[in-house]
């Protein structure tokens, strides 16, 4: 192996090789290295065997170092050079690798030419390298074009020359053709067994790599796992987004049912009002008149209370219930809710029980509204148990809270209508002449004034047809205990 530097080389090595780099004008003549001019030369390493192959791999990747090359650009240009050594070796027993400092643009660049004398690689092969055929004779080349940013060949009866070049990494600093020179010519000498260092080099390349493999497949893992976790929030949202559908559906359908039943609940009070005034306008008997006279006001206090419900609705889907709070016996809520629904009680046979404390019952809360709870939960027990049924409202302590129960023996509640029994327009199934339907306002009202006395209330049946019961829980006021004495 000859080494010819451009720093501390011998006087005659370095004679030897300057006329040559002046008389071959086939390097100046090259459009590659005019693209590249001013080169400065840095080294250059004659190769006749494989351990001058391994050789110039070795100084390829010193001299890629000091370019600021690391890691893998180090090793890309290594490869790139024994490829291109180890092709000039065998198809013409001997090769020069000579190494420049020169230009592309505004960029510094490594460039390395590799020569030989032999009879020139033949035109098809050398296609085949520059395509990327690695499978051919030359696929060492094809190995080093990809490695490298520009790349060229050309080949004749006396030779081949082969010129490529690497771009200096953007972060590396500002080389002077001197000073790299002067680190080129100082390297220290290659160690006495090149293979094996060689292959020692190879194997931490080896191990590092292997390492970032491990770091890159324990990446992709967590991106797999982060995946997943995503796949699985993706169908959680996929469930949400088609329950909220079916949801939407379901109400919407509730609200067509609702719509309906309206127009049916106002029919007939507005049927019976219009012949009611019909009838009295034709004047006749008074005692005629004063039963008509009763018809309309039943007709219209029936009308009145729908309306009443539907602007409590209309209050509750905006916000704006008002409870006004001061201590009420809930008792005495219990008493008029029964009592206000007493008529409706007995025209079904209905026998309504009432179990209540012996002592007062008090909580803070709004009169109005706890009577209007009572009386629905109330009138859907009477509405729904079909006649000479059994009522029960209760009212006892909890712990803290105030439990009233209101329990019938009527139809019960199906477990596909639990979900929704106390949103907007629902209600169970209407009875064939429609006396006991409603609108459907009444649950979700007891539902929206209970919680804004800070309370709740739930529902619970055995099944169709095994009657139902309703919880109301009505918290104590702050500050107060329960007094408790034996009933």
């Amino acid at each position: 192996m000859q080494l010819l530097a451009g720093h501390d080389a011998e006087p005659t090595i370095i004679q030897a090789y300057v006329p040559c780099m002046r008389t071959n004008e086939s390097i100046s003549d090259d459009p590659m290295l005019q693209r590249q001019a001013p080169l400065h030369h840095l080294l250059t390493v004659t190769v006749h065997s494989e351990l001058e192959v391994i050789a110039s791999r070795l100084r390829a990747r010193q001299i890629a170092a000091l370019c600021g090359f690391r890691g893998n650009g180090q090793t890309r240009i290594a490869t790139a050079v024994s490829e291109l050594a180890r092709n000039a070796v065998s198809h013409a027993g001997v090769g020069k690798v000579r190494f420049f400092l020169g230009t592309a643009g505004r960029n510094q660049a490594l460039t390395i030419v590799v020569d030989d004398d032999g009879a020139g690689i033949p035109a098809a092969h050398v296609r085949a390298a520059l395509v990327g055929d690695a499978g051919t004779m030359l696929g060492g080349l094809s190995v080093a074009r990809r490695f490298m940013d520009e790349f060229d060949i050309h080949a004749n009866a006396d030779g081949t020359r082969i010129v490529c070049a690497k771009l200096l990494p953007a972060q590396a600093p500002a080389l002077t053709a001197h000073d790299l020179t002067c680190a080129v010519g100082n390297l220290a000498e290659l160690p006495g067994n090149i293979a094996l260092s060689e292959a020692n080099q190879q194997n931490r390349e080896l191990t590092h790599a292997l390492a970032a493999l491990q770091a890159k497949q324990n990446e992709l893992l967590d991106v797999s796992a982060h995946l997943e976790r995503t796949n699985r929030q993706v169908e959680a949202l996929n469930l949400l987004l088609k329950e909220k559908a079916d949801s939407l559906v379901s109400a919407d359908h509730r609200k067509d049912e609702f719509l309906s039943i309206l127009s049916h609940e106002l029919r007939g009070p507005l049927s019976a009002t219009a012949m009611a005034a019909t009838l009295l306008e034709t004047g006749g008997d008074p005692d005629r008149s004063i039963k008509l006279g009763q018809l309309v006001g039943r007709q219209v206090r029936h009308m009145s209370r729908l309306v009443e419900d539907l602007l409590d609705v209309s209050r509750v889907s905006r916000g704006l219930v008002s409870i006004r709070r001061q201590p009420v016996d809930m008792r005495d809520v219990i008493e008029a809710a029964v009592e206000q629904l007493n008529a409706a009680a007995q025209a079904k046979r209905h026998r309504v029980d009432t179990v209540l404390p012996s002592r007062p019952c008090m909580i803070e809360g709004d009169r109005t509204r706890l009577i209007q709870v009572a009386a629905n939960l109330l009138g859907n027990a009477i509405r729904y148990t079909p006649e000479g049924g059994r009522i029960e409202v209760r009212a006892e302590w909890h712990g803290a809270d105030l439990m009233v129960r209101v329990t019938d023996n009527g139809i019960g509640i199906p477990d596909t209508l639990m979900p929704h029994l106390f949103d907007l327009y629902t209600q169970a199934t209407r009875s064939p002449d429609g006396r006991d339907s409603g609108l459907g306002l009444g649950l979700a009202l007891v539902k929206s004034l209970v919680e804004a006395h800070g309370g709740s209330v739930a529902a619970s049946s055995p099944g169709t047809g095994l009657g139902s019961r309703f919880d109301v829980r009505l918290p104590l006021p702050a500050g107060h205990d329960v007094e408790r004495v034996p009933d």
